[in-house]
């Protein structure tokens, strides 16, 4: 997959994830997104700071009954898009870690493709609040996201740095 951004619109630890996902190669994937199989680097159509689009193929994998993705996953999905949309708004030396995540689910997420957009509603200094939602291939609303996440320095967050 190639994703066209410009690095120079993030931080640069927020550089690093988005040349491994845009090149395929992605040794320091994390290990819960690879054990979830969660592919951005095969979801994530467009990203702009702040906005991420992303169209995941529902195969049915995640099927808790026929033609009905498990709520876990959905959450697990929605966690990880919230999170992408979040960093994609940090400056230099900034992280975060969720506060809050709320998953209202409006229809079954059915087979075929599932388009999911995020964005960020507001951003403060210590708080981002991010909104997304998930639509059929008709549209229709299936999932909608409230997220609000902590922004703290990366030593706060990840302990110091060598």
């Amino acid at each position: 997959m190639s994703l066209a951004y410009n690095p120079d619109d993030y931080s640069p630890m927020f550089q690093g994830f988005l040349k491994g996902i845009s090149s395929g190669d992605w040794p320091s994937k994390p290990k819960g997104i690879a054990k979830l199989g969660i592919m951005p680097e095969d979801w994530l159509k467009e990203i702009t700071p702040g906005k991420v689009h992303y169209v995941w193929p529902n195969d049915g994998s995640h099927d808790i009954q026929p033609g009905r993705a498990f709520g876990g996953w959905v959450g697990a999905l929605s966690d990880h898009v919230v999170s992408i949309c979040m960093f994609s708004a940090l400056t230099d030396g900034e992280a975060f870690t969720t506060q809050d995540l709320q998953i209202k689910l409006f229809r079954p997420v059915s087979h075929g493709d599932i388009t999911i957009q995020a964005h960020v509603v507001n951003r403060s200094k210590s708080t981002g609040y991010i909104e997304a939602e998930w639509r059929n291939a008709e549209g229709k609303l299936l999932v909608k996201v409230l997220a609000w996440k902590a922004i703290r320095t990366v030593e706060a967050i990840h302990g110091p740095r060598d």
